[in-house]
């Protein structure tokens, strides 16, 4: 995932907000999270941001990065994603009405959506995985903590954001190859020094 930020960038789709749902605020069971925020983003945000764009413009692919956290008994969706410039407002007025679709009633709207700007959309992912494996939370500067059970997918990325993408951008020269943290450079595992 952290790549994917980078990936965004190199492709002029910054991930430029952060939007937190959160489902305690609404009819939406437990269990069904994953389920119904895979449909607000594919049934609604995605042909939302696919239809004319204002100026007649062909907007990119869905760009998004999200994680579910349930820690404290709040179970919540944080969703960082591009949004278009001119669009934010647009976005902001449809999201209420597609997560009434998706998770039925909303009780308290304010309390259920939060949509403000990514200045720093490193630092958010970084905040987004924070339920890393505390083995590997050091290696990569994050203060993990526990985020509680989610019932299906916890965490993902829009495939505009995948390894194919990556891949294209590697061959291209326009982002460097990386590699797996333990792995060793060359990518050849030593042999274990035998007697």
């Amino acid at each position: 995932m952290l790549h994917a930020v980078n990936v965004a960038e190199i492709v002029g789709r910054s991930l430029n907000c952060l939007v937190t749902l959160n489902l305690a605020h609404t009819d939406c069971p437990p269990d069904e999270v994953s389920e119904r925020f895979e449909r607000l983003r594919d049934n609604h945000f995605g042909p939302w941001l696919r239809r004319n764009a204002p100026n007649g413009r062909k907007e990119g692919p869905p760009t998004f990065i999200w994680a579910i956290e349930n820690s404290g008994g709040c179970l919540h969706v944080h969703w960082l994603v591009h949004l278009p410039a001119g669009r934010i407002e647009d976005f902001k007025e449809r999201l209420p009405l597609w997560l009434a679709k998706v998770a039925g009633a909303v009780h308290d709207a304010k309390g259920a959506i939060h949509v403000r700007k990514a200045p720093t959309p490193r630092g958010a992912v970084k905040y987004l995985i924070k339920g890393i494996d505390p083995f590997y939370a050091p290696l990569y500067g994050i203060r993990q903590s526990d985020q509680g059970e989610v019932i299906g997918n916890r965490s993902n990325f829009s495939r505009s954001l995948g390894p194919s993408m990556k891949k294209t951008l590697q061959a291209e020269g326009r982002m460097k190859p990386t590699r797996r943290i333990g792995m060793p450079r060359n990518g050849v595992l030593a042999a274990p020094a035998g007697p």
